[in-house]
């Protein structure tokens, strides 16, 4: 026999021994520290897996399996290690316990990327894995993106908006990541589908729903008035048995959730933030963590049901200071749109909007002179327009620092769009300067058209000839989660050939709700001219979000409602985005042009000082 021969009927040997005797004594976090292996390009702490270093994942993993568990929720933040915890149990499954398994992401996109970025790694760096999975440069049907192959099982990867890839043969572990960016489709709930896919192993069967909270969507009909609202992933954890990781002071021993609320720091150093112990008042430095995760344990509010529900943020990371996370909310709580990531990705919370958008009254109660025709905040500026089917309506728009924004202009263009002489019109008015008091003369510097409705080809035409003013051609997309702006396609015929950007409707709405909510000038705070008839304001209002199969959309309030003033804003906040202009260089003016006239307004004699 020869030797290669030899050797594969040696490894064939092993490997059906290691499938027909697995080691079953095993838990998860005990096959983790025996076997897993972390690839750089994973980790900072690359190498064989450490369960001391995020002890707060040794029980959600040991609790894979226990009897009477048949669910686990896990509700976290960024940096604690969520994806590492479904790769471990996945590994598990498939070296100890060989079945089929279904893994579902968000979208086909994260479902390739986790293929290749999170599982090939893993599986390339675990030798076990490796040799039950094969060479990852294997290409034949038992071993692509969608589905892996191994001794005693198959690994099925799906993603929430493709009903066929979720409705395979039955599976006993279903894996679901990210389960709040979940949204239904044609054929219903995604994560119902998943589910049926395990009720042949009955109550050998193991769901994990592992995600970062996202929004907090209305309560299901017959809820209290003043009842609180979750995301889909908090409301899963509301009905386990809800366990919090309690770690113990380092001085008084006081075990204690962590909460953002008790991170302090010196004004100016958000670095210096230390944690202050709510028992008490004893001061806690970053130095003292992970000595606080190694004694920590996990403490159930609920009896176990069969699911096991588990809640953690960021301020366990041991990869994350206290220090950096104040410095991350100081920059984040200058918009709602970043707070919000902030809540979500850092405090693990669900995002409910801080207030309702503001009145029509309350609006149009904030008009104001302005010193100037762009007021010395202004910027940049930018402009929209939604084409009619007999007139233009645009808007011109100043922006400032840390998205405070002016409504400098608001016209209506009588006329056929057919026509010429209407844009041309158009094209005056954004094409002449705006002074502001110190004389500087400003320009609109990027311009959206709506190309969605009527005269596609004029707005082609009119965009082409005007490209390098960066006057560009848009369509709206009422698609939930899609990006404010996304990457342009080229649309039209020469020569009005032209870059053609999607904004996400749903998006900019959002942000612009939030931005109406605030009260006082300053970051994010929208300004309005004195003058501006109601009628505007009443088109802003034209619209709110509703919750229609659990997707949230944004429906006009009556529809014979105008909201061409909605729209306008929406397009001029995607020109600010396409433009993506450097802020630190204006922040860096505006102060030059303060301490200049600070200089030229001193006394004889302090200029210096």
């Amino acid at each position: 026999m020869s030797g290669a021969i030899s050797n594969r009927v040696v490894e064939t040997f092993r490997r059906a021994r290691q499938t027909a005797i697995p080691l079953t004594t095993l838990s998860v976090s005990a096959w983790a520290a025996a076997y897993r292996y972390l690839p750089a390009e994973r980790a900072d702490q690359s190498g064989r897996w450490r369960n001391e270093v995020v002890p707060y994942l040794v029980e959600p993993m040991d609790t894979v399996g226990k009897p009477g568990v048949t669910e686990i929720i896990f509700v976290k933040s960024a940096q604690v290690g969520g994806s590492e915890f479904l790769n471990n149990v996945l590994g598990y499954f498939a070296h100890i316990e060989p079945c089929p398994i279904l893994f579902v992401a968000e979208d086909e996109k994260k479902a390739e990327a986790w293929s290749k970025e999170s599982f090939a790694p893993t599986v390339r760096e675990t030798p076990v894995l490796s040799r039950l999975f094969g060479a990852a440069r294997e290409r034949d049907s038992g071993n692509t993106i969608q589905g892996k192959m191994f001794p005693g099982g198959h690994l099925a990867i799906a993603w929430a908006t493709s009903p066929s890839t979720l409705s395979s043969r039955p599976r006993r572990v279903v894996l679901m990541d990210e389960r709040d960016a979940f949204l239904p489709t044609r054929e219903g709930d995604p994560v119902k589908l998943a589910e049926k896919r395990t009720l042949t192993f009955r109550e050998r069967k193991v769901i994990i729903k592992v995600s970062t909270p996202r929004n907090r969507l209305e309560n299901p009909p017959g809820s209290a008035p003043d009842a609180p609202r979750y995301s889909p992933i908090e409301w899963d954890y509301e009905l386990s048995d809800k366990r919090k990781y309690h770690v113990p002071c380092p001085h008084c021993g006081e075990y204690q959730v962590l909460s953002w609320k008790n991170v302090v720091w010196d004004d100016g150093d958000p670095l210096s933030a230390v944690y202050m112990c709510v028992a008490n008042g004893c001061v806690i430095e970053h130095a003292h963590k992970g000595e606080m995760l190694a004694r920590g344990h996990w403490v159930a509010e609920k009896p176990l049901t069969g699911c096991a529900g588990f809640w953690i943020n960021e301020l366990y990371s041991p990869f994350t200071s206290w220090g950096e996370m104040a410095r991350d909310f100081l920059k984040a709580k200058k918009s709602p749109e970043t707070l919000k990531v902030f809540v979500n990705t850092s405090l693990a919370e669900g995002w409910e909007d801080l207030a309702e958008m503001a009145s029509i009254d309350d609006l149009a109660a904030r008009c104001e002179p302005y010193e100037a025709e762009a007021p010395d905040g202004v910027l940049v500026i930018t402009a929209s327009a939604d084409i009619q089917g007999d007139r233009i309506e645009t808007e011109i728009v100043g922006w400032g620092l840390d998205d405070e924004s002016w409504s400098l202009d608001y016209r209506v263009i009588e006329g056929d769009p057919a026509k010429r002489t209407v844009w041309d019109e158009l094209k005056e008015l954004w094409l002449t300067p705006l002074r502001r008091s110190d004389g500087t003369e400003m320009r609109v510097a990027a311009a959206c058209v709506d190309s969605g409705g009527h005269h596609t080809d004029e707005v082609y035409r009119f965009c082409a000839e005007n490209a390098g003013r960066r006057w560009r051609a848009v369509k709206g997309a009422n698609t939930p989660g899609k990006p404010l702006v996304s990457k342009p396609t080229m649309q039209g015929k020469p020569p009005h050939r032209v870059k053609l950007y999607t904004v996400g409707t749903e998006t900019a709405k959002d942000t612009l709700a939030a931005r109406l909510s605030i009260g006082e000038s300053g970051p994010g705070y929208c300004h309005f001219p004195e003058g501006r008839d109601e009628d505007y304001f009443r088109q802003l209002r034209s619209e709110r979000p509703t919750m229609r199969a659990g997707v949230r959309r944004w429906e006009k309030v009556r529809a014979s409602m105008r909201n061409e003033g909605l729209d306008l804003r929406v397009y001029a906040t995607a020109a600010l985005a396409i433009l993506n202009p450097n802020w630190r260089a204006l922040r860096a003016g505006v102060r030059k042009r303060a301490a200049e006239t600070e200089v030229e307004a001193s006394p004889p004699g302090e200029a210096a000082t």
